[in-house]
């Protein structure tokens, strides 16, 4: 009997031992409250990456958007400078063709003089 009760005594401290360990090793208030303020602040820092990173996909958006129109508008410049240039060219083909026809013109009144004043000698 003795033996059960010191087996038994022997088994209870034993078992308390193992709870003061588990207990003891368990995170206290204070502990868990610091780890879960850690992760509201890693959540609210990832918040705050997630609002940064869609202001920056907006910004990069608008800023094609705009690039796409910058390029649009080179586009019709120089279309426009083109059309420019061969209406330059067609003005000076048509001013020199112009000039032609009046040293034709020219020459053809000068000839029509000349006979007129032959005419009139005789």
């Amino acid at each position: 009997m003795i033996a059960q009760k010191q087996v038994s005594l022997v088994m209870l401290l034993a078992v308390l031992a193992f709870f003061g360990v588990v207990l003891g090793s368990c995170a206290s208030t204070s502990d868990l409250k610091a780890v879960r303020g850690q992760a509201e602040q890693a959540l609210q820092k990832a918040d705050e990456a997630l609002q940064e990173a869609q202001t920056a996909k907006a910004s990069a958006v608008d800023s094609s958007r705009q690039a796409k129109t910058a390029t649009d508008a080179a586009q019709s410049a120089q279309n426009a400078a083109t059309r420019a240039r061969r209406a330059a060219e067609q003005a000076k083909q048509a001013a020199r063709d112009a000039e032609d026809q009046a040293r034709k013109a020219e020459a053809m009144a000068n000839k029509a003089e000349a006979i007129f004043m032959k005419l009139m000698k005789k």
